[in-house]
Formats: structure tokens, C-alpha cells, sequence
């Protein structure tokens, strides 16, 4: 488990450790999976602020869904996360602002929500849309990386998936993209970028001012 750990950025070692955590605790009946639900009520009227970040983050219990979400969770979160050549803030920000949307979309799609397979979703369609030469192979299936998402949708509503989850994932994966990679080459942008990591976050992640 140290070696798997030692060879992850470490946004996604944290992510990793942060869902493994919850789904022992939640086998193993020491923590309830509804007190970790996305429920916009409980937030707003008890202060209970965890779910906000709970909600990506729990992937089930022990069982095949958990570890197949798991795999394409950190393979791809950390295929960003080297792309994105150690800068850890943006890659944090990233999965902060895809957080906000999902959050939003949630309140509008259903009071409780996990939000974590939506995540997946935001994470394969932006390294999909980066890589779009990229042949990828999975199980008995070969094709372009930008058909990924769709592919892993199919899969996981072979496994009791929801198709309203991904079509959120989706839309911020999309929404992201393209304002972090296609808007801001527009002339009329002049550069703009909606998603700019923020200065304090950079410092808090002792990254190096690049832009």
C-alpha cells in the first residue's frame, strides 16, 4: 500500500486515502453513508459543512463498483495531475470548481446526492478532450480518447449507475474545458481564464508562480 501511495501526485494520494478511509469506515458500520450525502438541508440548517466535501469522495462500500470506481478514479486524476507538471494548486482548484458546479447541479437534480461518480466523469472528459489522439484500450474495447467518457458511463450503468450522474459530470467536465483550454485562445478573450487559480491557494501549495 506504501509503494501504490508513494507513486501518486499528491492531490491524488489524498483523494485515494480520503476514499478508502470512508468506505472501511462505512463496511465496517462505523459511519453511515446518509451522514456523508450530499443534502443541501442538513448543510444549510444544521452546519453540517463535511458533506460538502464528503460527497465526492465516497465511492461504496467494499465490493467490485468500489474498486473498478476507484481505479479509473486515480489512474485519470493522476494522469492530470502530471500533466499539469506539479502544479498542485490548479489541479486542487480544478476539482474545487468542478465541486461548486456539481454542487449546484445537485441542488436542482435531487435534494441528496453522492456527487462522486459525477467527478470521474468531470476528470475522464477533460483528459479525454486534452488527449484527443490517444487510443485507450478498455476491458475488450479499443477507441479515441474522447468517446472515454461515454464508454465509462455505459460500463457504469452496467454496474447500477445513474445516467443523470454522468450527464452532470459531463456538462462541467465540458464546461471546464473549455473555458480552461478553448476560450482563452479566442481573440476576444484576451487571454481571460475563468478558472485562474486563485494566488492563495498557490501559495498554501507552495506552487511556483507560472502565469
Amino acid at each position: 500500500m506504501d509503494a501504490v501511495l508513494g507513486d501518486q501526485p499528491p492531490i491524488t494520494r489524498c483523494v485515494l486515502i480520503a476514499s478508502v478511509s470512508l468506505m472501511l469506515l462505512c463496511s465496517l458500520d462505523l459511519v453511515s453513508p446518509f451522514s456523508l450525502i450530499l443534502n443541501w438541508e442538513l448543510i444549510v440548517y444544521e452546519f453540517q459543512i463535511w458533506r460538502l466535501v464528503t460527497c465526492f469522495l465516497f465511492f461504496g462500500t467494499f465490493g467490485l463498483p468500489f474498486f473498478w470506481r476507484l481505479y479509473i478514479l486515480v489512474f485519470y486524476c493522476s494522469s492530470l495531475e502530471v500533466a499539469f507538471h506539479g502544479r498542485s494548486a490548479d489541479v486542487l482548484w480544478m476539482l474545487i470548481c468542478s465541486g461548486g458546479m456539481l454542487s449546484v447541479l445537485a441542488y436542482f437534480c435531487g435534494n441528496s446526492y453522492f456527487v462522486s461518480g459525477a467527478m470521474i466523469d468531470v476528470m475522464t472528459y477533460v483528459w479525454g478532450r486534452r488527449n484527443s489522439s490517444a487510443r485507450m484500450q478498455v476491458l475488450v474495447f479499443t477507441l479515441r480518447a474522447p468517446y472515454l467518457p461515454w464508454l465509462l458511463v455505459w460500463l457504469s450503468m452496467f454496474l447500477g449507475g445513474k445516467i443523470k450522474d454522468h450527464a452532470m459530470g459531463i456538462v462541467v467536465g465540458h464546461v471546464f474545458y473549455f473555458f480552461e483550454d478553448v476560450y482563452p485562445l479566442m481573440p476576444t478573450s484576451k487571454g481571460f481564464r475563468l478558472f485562474r487559480s486563485p494566488r492563495l491557494l498557490k501559495m498554501l501549495c507552495n506552487q511556483i508562480e507560472t502565469d
